[in-house]
């Protein structure tokens, strides 16, 4: 009990701090939402399907340019991961925002990773029900 009245004397006494942290989080939160409707809606229906090779359009920009893009989409990608993770516990879109964390992370395994979130129940028809309304043709998932 005292930690939670600690906490909100702390928040009285940082009113501007607390402010924008909030508003921070709505940011985030809407902006999550909307980034990961979008990229449903947007990837291929295939996309599950076989594997990806690094886009080929990469190899022709500058090296600074290459760095700079996957260093930037890389600390987008820990961020939304971040965000996922405690959109599990919070609400929000916890499972499909971790999805688009990881799709954007460039690690190994990551394409195993992918299709075992997809492949948890209600994820998959989730995803394709968003991409019906959206006039998509359904993501086809082949686990393997």
């Amino acid at each position: 009990m005292r930690y939670f009245l600690d906490t909100i004397r702390w928040a009285g006494e940082h009113v501007a701090l607390t402010l924008g942290l909030s508003a921070l989080t709505l940011v985030v939160a809407a902006g999550s939402v909307w980034g990961v409707r979008w990229f449903l809606i947007n990837i291929p229906p295939d996309y599950f399907i076989g594997s990806r090779a690094p886009s080929e359009r990469l190899k022709t920009w500058h090296p600074i340019a290459r760095w700079a893009w996957l260093i930037t989409k890389n600390i987008l990608g820990a961020l939304l991961v971040l965000a996922g993770i405690v959109m599990l516990f919070t609400p929000g879109q916890g499972i499909l925002s971790l999805l688009l964390g990881i799709t954007l992370l460039d690690f190994p395994g990551k394409v195993a990773v992918e299709r075992w979130i997809v492949n948890r129940p209600h994820v998959l028809p989730l995803i394709n029900r968003m991409r019906a309304k959206a006039g998509k043709p359904p993501l086809t998932f082949s686990p393997a």
